[in-house]
C-alpha cells in the first residue's frame, strides 16, 4: 500500500500499518507505536477530531439566554451559547478583530461577550454590536470590508439533551454519525420523563498517556476485576462496619462476582462500543425506586436494561456515558501524543427523590472523582500502558474471547430491540475494540 502523508509537519506514515485486521485468520492486533507517533497524533487532530461530531456539553448546562459553555474540539477553542431566541449556537472562541478568546471561564452567562483586548462586543447570536472607536478609527470602506461577526462552527445539533458540534461541513448529520449507539444513549437519557440534568460541579484531570488508551479503557471490562478490586473491597468493608443497606450499598458484582451474572460487549459500527453487566443487587441502584414509573413509559425489556443492568456507552471518538456505579459523563481531549485532559460530570434524572440523589452523588464521588477509589488506579494503569508501548515497539493482540463473538445481536440486545454488528457474552471480551479501530482507520485513510 502506498504511504500516505500525515501530520501537520509532513511526516509520512501509513495508517494501515498500525492495524493488522484479518477476520478470516482470527487476527486483530494493534502496533503499539500508534500511541506515541507524533505524525499519527497530528493526523488524528485533523482527520478525526476536525471532521467528525464531538460532544460539547449537556443542554442542562446552558438553560438560560446567555448561558455559555466553552471547550475545545481538537486544538480549536469553541463555545456554545444560548441565544435570546432560546436556540443554542456554536462559535469559534475567537474575536473577529484580532483573534483573542472571548470566554474567560469554562461556563457562565453573558448576554454580551466583550473582548478583553480591544473591547469589541458580540451578542449571544454572534453579531458584533460594538467596534470600539470604529467611527473614528476606520474609514467607511474599511469598516464595510471587515468581517465583524463571530465565526460559527460548521454544525451544532442535539440528541436527547446531549449537544454535539463539528468543524467540517461534510461531516453529515448527527443522527447518521450516532447510528446504532442511539438506543444505548437513550438508556441514559430516558431515566426520567422530565429529562436529565448535569449536577453542579465538574472535575478535570490530566493523564500522561495517549487519548486512545482512555477510549479503550472505557469499554475494557478485562481490567475491572484487577484494577478495581481495591475499590470493591474497600467499600465492602466500609459498608460492613457502617451497616449500610439499600441504595447506600455499592453494587460490585461486576468486580467480585462476574461469572455469576450476565454480561457482554457489543460492536455497534461507526466506532461506537458497549460493555454491560447485570446488577447483582439492582436495589442498590438509585433508579430502582423509579421502576414502576418507568414501566408506564417504556417496554419491560427497556426498563430491565434501565434498572437491572449497568452499561458503559463509548461514543466515537472520546465520549463515555457510564451508568454503572453512578451515572457519569466523561470526555477526554488530546493535548499531545502523551498527554490527555479528562472531564467528568454527574448526570441525574430531573425530579428524583432526595434519597436517590444523595446515593447517586455519593456513588459518583466514590468512583469518578480524580481522588476517588477508582480513577487514580485507572490513570496509573493507562499511563503504564503508554510508557510500556514505547518499549521496543511490538503489537497488542485483541484476542480475548474472539472465539465466542457472534454476528448480530444476542438475547439481551434483542430484548432491547437494538441492532449491533457483533455480540460477545462476557464483559471481559476485547472484540468491541474492533469497532473503534476500524472506524479510526477508515477516517485516517480518507484524503
Amino acid at each position: 500500500m502506498e504511504k500516505k502523508t500525515l501530520g501537520a509537519k509532513g511526516a509520512a506514515c501509513d495508517p494501515a500499518s498500525y492495524i493488522d485486521d484479518r477476520p478470516g485468520d482470527g487476527v486483530f492486533r494493534l502496533r503499539r507505536a500508534v500511541y506515541g507517533d507524533p505524525a499519527v497524533f497530528e493526523a488524528e487532530l485533523d482527520r478525526i477530531f476536525g471532521r467528525c461530531w464531538n460532544y460539547i456539553c449537556h443542554e442542562s448546562q446552558i438553560t438560560a439566554p446567555g448561558d455559555y459553555f466553552a471547550t475545545r474540539i481538537g486544538r480549536h477553542p469553541i463555545f456554545v451559547i444560548r441565544g435570546d431566541d432560546g436556540a443554542p449556537r456554536g462559535f469559534y472562541d475567537s474575536c473577529a478583530h484580532r483573534g483573542t478568546r472571548l470566554t474567560r471561564r469554562r461556563k457562565g452567562n453573558a448576554r454580551t461577550l466583550t473582548c478583553r483586548y480591544h473591547g469589541w462586543c458580540f451578542n449571544a447570536e454572534g453579531r458584533c454590536t460594538l467596534v470600539r472607536g470604529g467611527d473614528e478609527g476606520y474609514t467607511r470602506e474599511a469598516m464595510a470590508a471587515l468581517d465583524t461577526d463571530l465565526r460559527p462552527i460548521a454544525g451544532l445539533d442535539v440528541y436527547k439533551g446531549f449537544v454535539f458540534g463539528c468543524l467540517d461541513d461534510a461531516a453529515g448529520s448527527l443522527g447518521d454519525f450516532l447510528g446504532d449507539v442511539r438506543p444505548f444513549i437513550d438508556l441514559i437519557a430516558d431515566q426520567s420523563p422530565q429529562g436529565m440534568e448535569v449536577l453542579r460541579g465538574d472535575s478535570t484531570y490530566m493523564m500522561k498517556a495517549n487519548w486512545k488508551l482512555q477510549t479503550e479503557n472505557s469499554t475494557d471490562g478485562y481490567h475491572v476485576a484487577s484494577v478495581h478490586r481495591n475499590f470493591a473491597t474497600t467499600l465492602g468493608y466500609r459498608e460492613q462496619i457502617s451497616g449500610a443497606d439499600g441504595m447506600a450499598k455499592t453494587e460490585a458484582s461486576r468486580i467480585l462476582d462476574l461469572h455469576n451474572i450476565g454480561s457482554g460487549g457489543y460492536d455497534l459500527a461507526g466506532g461506537h462500543m458497549i460493555n454491560w453487566s447485570d446488577r447483582g443487587n439492582p436495589r442498590a441502584a438509585p433508579l430502582w425506586d423509579s421502576r414502576d414509573e418507568l414501566l408506564k413509559h417504556h417496554s419491560e425489556g427497556k426498563v430491565r436494561w434501565l434498572v437491572e443492568r449497568g452499561q458503559t456507552v463509548t461514543v466515537f471518538p472520546n465520549l463515555l456515558l457510564n451508568d454503572v456505579a453512578s451515572t457519569c459523563i466523561r470526555q477526554w481531549r488530546p493535548l499531545a501524543p502523551d498527554l490527555t485532559e479528562i472531564d467528568t460530570w454527574c448526570l441525574a434524572p430531573i425530579g428524583e427523590g432526595a434519597e436517590q440523589r444523595r446515593a447517586r452523588i455519593r456513588k459518583y464521588e466514590d468512583f469518578f472523582f480524580p481522588s476517588s477509589l477508582a480513577v487514580p488506579d485507572d490513570v496509573s494503569a493507562m499511563e503504564g500502558a503508554h510508557d510500556g508501548s514505547l518499549a521496543g515497539g511490538g503489537w497488542s493482540e485483541f484476542a480475548l474471547s474472539r472465539h465466542t463473538m457472534i454476528d448480530g445481536p444476542d438475547d439481551a440486545a434483542r430484548e432491547l430491540g437494538v441492532n449491533v454488528r457483533t455480540s460477545n457474552p462476557g464483559r471481559e471480551s476485547e472484540t468491541p475494540f474492533y469497532s473503534f479501530y476500524r472506524e479510526w482507520l477508515r477516517r485516517m485513510e480518507r484524503p
